[in-house]
């Protein structure tokens, strides 16, 4: 079964807490995956990267990582105000992978 199949049923959900809104250094952006009301996913970044991608682990290999980095991308391509996520040199192994497998520039892994 394709891995978008098991998207079915979860929504995505995308917020921006803007630096001129909250007095943040810089804005951090966030794209949540729902099912239901329970957060099964999310990922936050700012202008400097990934600040974090987490999945439950009762829904991990359903592709709802990759679909986060696309609608984080496509968020980014949408809004002026909103910058386009980069990868992380703070990577796990496991985040490696994932990051491999999304594709882009990849830093040397600190």
């Amino acid at each position: 079964m394709p891995a978008d199949e098991h998207l079915s049923g979860v929504q995505f959900v995308v917020k921006h807490h803007l630096a001129s809104e909250t007095g943040l250094s810089m804005s951090l952006h966030r794209v949540s995956a729902m099912v239901g009301e329970r957060q099964v996913g999310t990922m936050s970044w700012k202008r400097t990267g990934v600040e974090n991608i987490e999945v439950d682990p009762a829904h991990r290999r359903q592709g709802i990582a990759s679909e986060l980095w696309r609608r984080a991308h496509e968020e980014a391509a949408s809004s002026p105000h909103v910058v386009a996520p980069k990868h992380s040199k703070d990577r796990t192994d496991a985040g490696d992978a994932w990051a491999r497998s999304v594709g882009g520039r990849l830093p040397r892994r600190s």
